[in-house]
């Protein structure tokens, strides 16, 4: 089954064309010590991820590189900003020390700018660390060329000595009409919970309906393995095979 809002928001999904590598120590003394040279620091979350009463962190740093802004010569900002960004996810031993436990810089976390859709804005919102899981959220808003706009988050927990993703959670809608539609996946259970027929606007439309699947996916989803086209792969999953 396909999902109207899910085909749109899906078009936003498009690869970086910024590749890049960094080294990163196993283990140093600071957080400080795992931003290199040149990158700094934009989002960073703080809790026990591996539950041994130790503050963890999970930090996402950007590439502070100048040749990686470039002119917009179409709808949207006067700039766009390509700079890479890279999500770190580090332990804390009992000595004070912080090892590093899981590392995406596969484009997962996307750029500011968007070369494909420049009126998209800066998807990143916020991650947490919450009841030993991480969350990253996403938000995906275009300024214009589409009503479309989405929340969606990633719930990651530590298990099997990785950072599996568990749940994925959207909300999306029309600006224009107030439709919206909502997915709520748990991949520990494979059940998938999505709502059609909602309205914001209208409550004479608002009329929700939940439909439920069983789905049982080939393969555990890894943070470090994360890219832009992961959620398509997930959602070609649900909706495409019967």
């Amino acid at each position: 089954m396909k999902r109207k809002l899910f085909f749109i928001l899906s078009l936003f999904l498009i690869f970086s064309l910024y590749a890049f590598a960094e080294n990163f120590p196993q283990k140093a003394k600071s957080v400080n010590d795992f931003i290199p040279k040149g990158w700094k620091q934009l989002f960073i979350a703080k809790g026990d991820l591996n539950k041994d009463n130790l503050e963890d962190i999970a930090i996402i740093i950007e590439k502070n590189d100048k040749k990686n802004i470039k002119k917009n010569e179409s709808l949207g900002p006067d700039e766009l900003n390509f700079n890479p960004r890279i999500l770190l996810v580090l332990f804390k031993e009992k000595d004070g020390t912080y090892t590093l436990a899981a590392k995406n810089d596969k484009g997962f976390i996307q750029s500011e700018g968007n070369e494909e859709t420049p009126t998209l804005m800066d998807t990143l919102s916020n991650i947490s660390i919450k009841k030993n899981v991480l969350k990253i959220t996403f938000n995906y808003f275009m300024s214009a060329g589409s009503w479309a706009t989405s929340t969606e988050v990633y719930i990651f927990r530590f298990q099997n000595n990785v950072f599996e993703l568990i749940g994925y959670e959207s909300n999306s809608y029309m600006r224009n009409t107030g439709e919206e539609e909502k997915i709520s996946i748990n991949f520990s259970t494979n059940k998938v919970k999505s709502t059609t027929g909602g309205n914001m606007f209208e409550e004479k439309e608002n009329k929700p309906k939940d439909e439920w699947k069983n789905v049982e996916f080939e393969k555990k989803y890894i943070l470090d393995e994360m890219t832009e086209s992961t959620m398509n792969e997930i959602l070609d999953t649900i909706y495409y095979i019967e």
